[in-house]
């Protein structure tokens, strides 16, 4: 199989191509593993980017809302939106991720910073993860702490100009896997290259190494 996905499909692809390897289904096996932009590591690099300016405080604002509020539904972090998030996006918050409504919309109805979006207690704890969160955030990060399938190629895509995942997340998992015995190549593409367009400029590339149909 060729697996490959944009930002959270980034992920994805990684994960799944860990879970064949594992023997999850022994018909299939990854052939190729072509993620782009993936948020690999939440704890050491998307998270500490939201804080220290590496990460776009609008992107920053939307991903953490939606990451909190998907959480929540699956891992319980909090109670109620109102210890998270400051008024009036505490009321609203829930509601603007429920699969109807725009990036646009939701983007309109938040802040544009996370000192705004957040009451003073999960500022902090964000800036200093712990406890059940930190858990959460170690399940996300895992997808790359194994080797990819035997002849897997890996190649993680990247941008130096990518303020929504920023290019430590690519760094990273590229260190893990090899440190696992992966051989794993790196394409940035480029300072002037924001999340959306490292995709395109990615994309000549994955299809070129895609197995063509016989």
């Amino acid at each position: 199989m060729s697996l490959t996905g944009f930002s959270q499909g980034g992920q994805v692809t990684m994960e799944l191509g860990r879970a064949l390897a594992r023997g999850a289904d022994p018909r299939f096996r990854a052939g190729l593993l072509a993620p782009v932009g993936g948020p690999y590591d939440l704890e050491g690099s998307e998270l500490p980017g939201m804080f220290d300016g590496r990460v776009d405080p609008r992107a920053a604002v939307y991903y953490l809302s939606y990451f909190l509020t998907a959480q929540n539904r699956l891992h319980p972090l909090y109670r109620d939106p109102g210890e998270v998030f400051r008024a009036p996006y505490a009321h609203r918050v829930e509601d603007l991720f429920d699969g109807g409504h725009s990036e646009k919309e939701i983007i309109e109805k938040l802040p544009g910073r996370i000192e705004d979006l957040l009451t003073r207690t999960w500022y902090e704890k964000l800036r200093h993860p712990s406890g059940a969160l930190l858990d959460v955030l170690r399940a996300n990060d895992r997808t790359c702490d194994g080797k990819p399938g035997r002849g897997a190629r890996t190649t993680l895509y990247t941008a130096a100009g990518d303020r929504d995942v920023p290019m430590a997340n690519a760094r990273g998992c590229a260190t893990e896997l090899a440190r696992r015995g992966a051989r794993v190549t790196v394409v940035d593409q480029g300072a002037d290259a924001s999340h959306g367009v490292s995709f395109l400029r990615s994309e000549p590339s994955i299809a070129r190494a895609l197995p063509v149909a016989r």
